[in-house]
């Protein structure tokens, strides 16, 4: 999927408490990972199907993550637009389960690149490599209000 436009969150809070609010947030079915942004960020993302998001459709991103983020010492700190072009990315998921395995997959990196990140996160996950499944993000459609 090319993800143009998705909307990414920002929050920061406590380093000790990323992984925490990560499985909070994954729990919200949010799709979150480790930011670039620190060892204290985690980024949200979200596509509406949309090149171009309305600044509503980034608000209702940021309030839906700061409500499934309360109790877990982060905080909304920026909201933005994925615009680069080389911007595809598929999540993992086990499957056997069909578990998000909670890792976004770069579907432009190198294959070799590619490999050694699937082969880490089948350790990671204590199954094989065959066991993960690349899929879609779905789209993140507010409720109307």
């Amino acid at each position: 999927m090319d993800v143009r436009g998705a909307v990414y969150v920002v929050l920061r809070g406590p380093a000790e408490k990323v992984e925490r609010t990560l499985a909070t947030l994954k729990k919200a079915g949010i799709f979150a990972e480790r930011s670039v942004r620190g060892p204290d960020a985690v980024e949200a993302f979200f596509h509406g199907g949309d090149e171009r998001p309305s600044p509503r459709f980034m608000d209702v991103c940021a309030a839906h993550v700061a409500k499934a983020a309360i109790g877990t010492d982060f905080t909304v700190e920026e909201t933005g637009t994925i615009s680069s072009a080389a911007a595809a990315r598929q999540l993992a998921y086990n499957r056997r389960t069909g578990e998000w395995l909670g890792a976004f997959i770069d579907t432009q990196a190198p294959q070799q690149a590619r490999s050694e990140t699937l082969a880490h996160l089948a350790r990671e996950q204590g199954i094989e490599v065959a066991d993960i499944e690349l899929r879609d993000p779905p789209e993140f459609r507010p409720a109307a209000g």
